[in-house]
């Protein structure tokens, strides 16, 4: 088992400096490991620095200090060493299988000194994955959710032929990350992403539709049922309003709802036109004119509300 309240410090392997790599470097140094940091892009050194920095304050101010001494975060460019010095590796690369795949055939080593190996696909197949990179014996799979920093649930996916015994390890790893793992079977989108798109689908449905506006499915998700998720999920809500009323408005709404197995119309049209979204300045929202930095600062603010609420951070008198 992996408890660094026990063991000597780790040294954790990050492969990737995206939003779940620097985050995931963060809590591991935050948890008392050495990171190592691997980026493809060696000049983009001090914008990964930058990242980390403004991370780790975020945590410290919001989170306060580790409770133990903290490791420090080396960014390298060589992956043979990142493979040779760590302990544990979570992958954490552009969301293309492909991609995951051929970065991983390259960590021979940990097969044969049985290190455990993470993905933090948000979706991929684990098992295909783990045969195709020949990782199976310590391949799992580890979704991390956005902002990786705040949201406390990981998912954890072990493939067809994953041992037990690393999962096992895998969950011990993210505790001590301040991480609360869930295990989750290998199933496209696991258990989280089918849920978010399935919502996903019918308002994008109810917008190719001429139903509403995207503006209008924001404002009656925000300020109904999302209100109440934070304290009572979806198995808990029906229990509450009666699983005999759930049956009666499934019996009729069912047929009508949205079983579009290619994504919508108002989606694909919006991608044609090379808008992606907030990076670009417009998606579904003109964001040339929307404070996207402040639509960020004000969804961490909520979660760290929420969590307060839940119980999961300590009470803080200045939020």
């Amino acid at each position: 088992m992996i408890d660094s309240t026990t063991s000597p410090r780790l040294t954790t392997g990050i492969l990737g400096s995206g939003q779940i790599g620097a985050a995931s470097a963060v809590l591991a140094a935050r948890a008392g490991h050495q990171v190592l940091l691997w980026t493809r892009s060696a000049h983009k050194q001090a914008t990964i620095v930058a990242e980390l920095d403004k991370l780790s304050a975020f945590c410290e101010e919001h989170m306060g200090k580790p409770t133990q001494p903290a490791g420090s975060v080396q960014i390298v460019t060589d992956l043979s060493r990142v493979e040779t010095e760590s302990d544990v590796l979570l992958e954490c690369i552009i969301e293309d299988m492909d991609e995951k795949v051929a970065l991983l055939s390259r960590l021979t080593a940990c097969v044969d000194q049985d290190k455990l190996v993470l993905s933090a696909t948000s979706g991929l197949s684990i098992t295909e994955m783990a045969r195709r990179s020949g990782l199976e014996k310590v391949l799992v799979g580890a979704h991390f959710w956005n902002p990786p920093y705040l949201i406390p649930i990981v998912e954890v996916i072990a493939g067809e032929n994953t041992p037990a015994q690393k999962v096992e390890q895998a969950c011990a790893w993210l505790d001590v990350l301040g991480k609360r793992p869930v295990r989750c079977p290998d199933i496209p989108g696991f258990i989280g992403n089918r849920l978010m798109h399935a919502l996903w689908r019918e308002a994008l449905a109810l917008v190719d539709a001429g139903a509403c506006s995207p503006a209008d499915i924001d404002a009656i998700v925000k300020y109904t049922f999302a209100l109440r998720l934070p304290a009572l999920g979806p198995m808990e809500n029906m229990d509450l309003v009666g699983l005999d009323l759930v049956n009666r408005v499934q019996t009729y709404l069912l047929p009508d709802l949205a079983a579009n197995a290619i994504p919508a119309d108002s989606l694909r049209n919006r991608l044609a036109a090379g808008q992606t979204g907030m990076t670009v300045g417009q998606g579904f929202y003109d964001w040339q004119v929307r404070d996207a930095a402040n639509v960020i600062r004000q969804r961490d603010l909520t979660i760290l509300h929420l969590l307060r609420m839940l119980g999961e951070l300590p009470e803080k008198t200045d939020l």
